[in-house]
């Protein structure tokens, strides 16, 4: 597994304006192409594992395309305070690193999952058992 100080931060925009900029962590493959290392929030056009053509100007890289996609598949939740801080979240974040996923939590409550795409992982029933857990 990398360590953090192996990526960089890359300005990453999605519309032609510059307006929805995000900072996202990646790996520089080429000049102008990267590895997505996290998950973007406001956006799904592209997900940790793929691999992404830019156009920089001045600190903004402009997205241009994703030249191959990720292996993983990317799942999404809005967690409440109780789910967010319960025993059973964080056991679950160990299993989805057992199971060769990576896991994500941002802004407090929004909790992503990149599982492989060929994983027989039922992960919404897994996510489901955890908000139930902690619903009790």
């Amino acid at each position: 597994m990398k360590d953090l100080r192996d990526y960089m931060e890359l300005h990453l925009c999605f519309d032609n304006e510059g307006r929805e900029v995000e900072v996202l962590d990646v790996t520089q493959l080429e000049d102008n192409v990267f590895k997505i290392e996290e998950n973007p929030v406001f956006t799904e056009k592209v997900s940790y594992g793929d691999v992404i053509k830019v156009r920089r100007m001045n600190d903004i890289a402009f997205y241009i395309d994703t030249v191959k996609k990720s292996k993983y598949k990317r799942y999404n939740w809005l967690l409440s305070r109780e789910v967010v801080h319960s025993l059973e979240l964080k056991q679950l974040k160990n299993k989805i690193g057992e199971w060769k996923g990576k896991s994500e939590q941002v802004f407090g409550g929004i909790f992503i999952v990149n599982l492989p795409a060929n994983s027989p992982i039922d992960i919404h029933a897994e996510v489901q058992r955890v908000i139930d857990a902690a619903q009790k």
